[in-house]
């Protein structure tokens, strides 16, 4: 008797402590996902930020860039995203990206690459000559002569465990 109330107390410790905050999270994002309208700002599960242009029951279509749409599943949204939050500022006439006012942009240098010759490769130095060199095999592509609606065979030249 003790164990089986041990049990109850156990299972119902593991309902509050897993299922009921995962189901607070799921009605939240439900909420979220029906509150957008489009022209709203977004993530999405992938990182990428994007435009909200059209819902559905089950899709939306979201605008990665000018003239760039996709379409992702409402639970590839993982929130929507204010103007204060985005580093970049953006905007469809202008084909420039500039940093927003609260961030700093780091500015990189180009790297200094050196200009020397590379080692040549033995005999790469001299034209090669049709007697000394060999065309190298090529695979063989081709398809073979059997029926295509044949149906396949089970034997092969291979050992079988048994």
């Amino acid at each position: 008797m003790e164990m089986l109330l041990l049990m109850v107390v156990f299972i119902g410790l593991m309902y509050v402590l897993m299922v009921l905050p995962q189901k607070k999270k799921m009605d939240a994002q439900r909420k979220m996902l029906s509150a957008l309208q489009p022209g709203a700002r977004v993530m999405l599960n992938t990182g990428m930020f994007g435009t909200l242009r059209a819902t559905g029951e089950q899709q939306m279509v979201v605008e990665l860039a000018p003239g760039v749409e996709v379409t992702v599943l409402k639970q590839a949204v993982v929130r929507a995203v204010s103007a204060q939050e985005e580093e970049f500022e953006y905007s469809d006439g202008d084909q420039t990206i500039e940093p927003a006012d609260e961030f700093s942009a780091d500015v990189l240098e180009p790297l200094a690459v050196p200009e020397s010759e590379p080692a040549p490769v033995d005999g790469a130095d001299r034209p090669a000559s049709p007697e000394t060199e060999a065309p190298s095999p090529r695979p063989s592509f081709e398809l073979s002569a059997q029926d295509p609606n044949a149906p396949l065979s089970d034997e092969d030249d291979r050992p079988q465990n048994r």
